[in-house]
């Protein structure tokens, strides 16, 4: 793949958070790259940005940012090859590890008085599975060839640093690339860990150490990461949100029922995963009327006269940095709940025989339920028949985009 010309607008594309929900930006990455038109789809994406399972899709699609004509079905491939296994332990040794560390810290702790010098209990899953899974499919060395290359401009992923809580970003960048946010930056190659630290879902996955530093998910506090897109220098910029938009139904009486574990916890990752980015888009779209608005008034040459005077000025941080510009956005989203996608899918293929018993031992010790625990499984379940239909709902709703996709690619 030749390099982008330096006077092509700067291309971004930002991957939202949702675990196994992820499947559906494989979908529209994989008709973005075999439907549109042949130009269209050979455009590479200058910047990625990623948070959670957002991450691990940014990392595989920055490093197949040479072979655009192989990246789509390769990233199809990548969520047919996953599942349960590839994730987190499910088997019998699993189960009596998370019983057997469970039960000696509450020994030690409420009976014994015992203080521990590590932390008993990590998380619910253990994902030891996953950092060989990421590593068989994922060439981090081809992404550091494609920064160098030209081929990427930047990559950044996003962790929450548990000591500070703060959110930082790991960020690997052309020399050339300058960032005018106000985000920790841990620059230097993207490295296995660094994605399984964004990727550390609270309470389900363990934190992940980075350069003895423990990490979770970065979609606690910026699942959608615009912000960084923008700060990296972006013109435009396509975001593949996890979240559908649905009208808020009318209130109606509830029974005075105590909810479940699982329904709390399923609620709580909604509420981790949910798409804020409506408060950036306001942002933008705000900054483009005032410019627009500007032209109109002091004539063509605004932005370059601007963006002098502030130059001169000797102003630091964000839009001084960065120069004042108009950005376009194009933003894609789930047509379909995806929470109501897997209860569907749920009721009509998947029984209590598709779980091991550590599977369904948190199931009944968390209540989950038909009734109450389906958005909890749809982040978590990596079952092939799901993954399937996340992936044709991506596909589709990339079709139902397809004008505005060709839009955005070429002009």
């Amino acid at each position: 793949m030749a390099k982008i010309s330096k006077q092509s607008p700067k291309l971004a594309l930002t991957l939202s958070g949702g675990g196994a929900r992820g499947a559906y930006e494989a979908g529209v990455m994989h008709y973005i790259r075999t439907q549109l038109p042949k130009e269209a789809r050979e455009r590479g994406f200058n910047i990625h940005t990623g948070a959670s399972i957002g991450a691990i899709n940014a990392c595989f699609l920055a490093s197949t940012a040479h072979d655009l004509a192989c990246q789509g079905n390769a990233m199809i491939q990548l969520w047919k090859s996953v599942n349960q296994n590839t994730v987190y332990q499910r088997n019998l040794p699993a189960f009596l590890s998370l019983l057997g560390y469970s039960l000696r810290g509450i020994l030690a702790n409420f009976v014994l008085g015992v203080k521990h010098n590590s932390a008993h209990f990590k998380g619910l899953l253990n994902t030891s599975p996953l950092p060989n899974y990421l590593q068989a499919n994922i060439d981090f060395k081809a992404i550091a060839h494609n920064v160098a290359q030209g081929i990427v401009d930047a990559i950044a992923l996003v962790g929450t640093n548990v000591v500070s809580g703060r959110t930082e970003l790991f960020v690997h960048k052309s020399p050339s690339i300058q960032y005018s946010g106000s985000y920790q930056l841990r620059e230097g190659p993207i490295r296995c860990e660094q994605v399984m630290a964004s990727s550390a879902i609270p309470l389900i996955f363990p934190p992940v150490l980075v350069d003895g530093i423990p990490y979770i998910d970065g979609g606690l506090r910026l699942n959608t990461p615009l912000s960084p897109a923008i700060q990296l220098g972006a013109d435009k910029i396509l975001v593949l949100s996890l979240h559908h938009q649905w009208m808020e139904p009318v209130l109606q009486p509830l029974p005075t029922v105590m909810p479940t574990m699982g329904q709390i916890l399923g609620r709580v990752m909604n509420t981790i995963f949910l798409d804020r980015t409506e408060w950036d888009v306001e942002q933008l779209t705000r900054i483009n009327r005032i410019i627009e608005w500007s032209e109109q008034h002091y004539g063509a040459d605004f932005l370059s006269v601007i963006n002098e005077t502030i130059q001169a000025s000797g102003a630091r941080g964000d839009i001084a940095d960065r120069g004042l510009k108009k950005l376009q956005l194009l933003k894609i989203e789930p047509s379909y709940d995806i929470g109501q996608l897997y209860q569907e899918h749920f009721e009509q293929n998947i029984r209590q025989s598709h779980f091991t018993m550590m599977e369904r031992f948190l199931i009944r010790l968390l209540d989950i339920d038909p009734e109450s625990g389906f958005d909890l499984l749809s982040y978590i379940t990596f079952m092939p028949g799901y993954i399937k239909l996340l992936l044709e709902l991506g596909y589709e709703d990339g079709r139902r985009h397809h004008d505005a996709l060709v839009s955005f690619m070429l002009e």
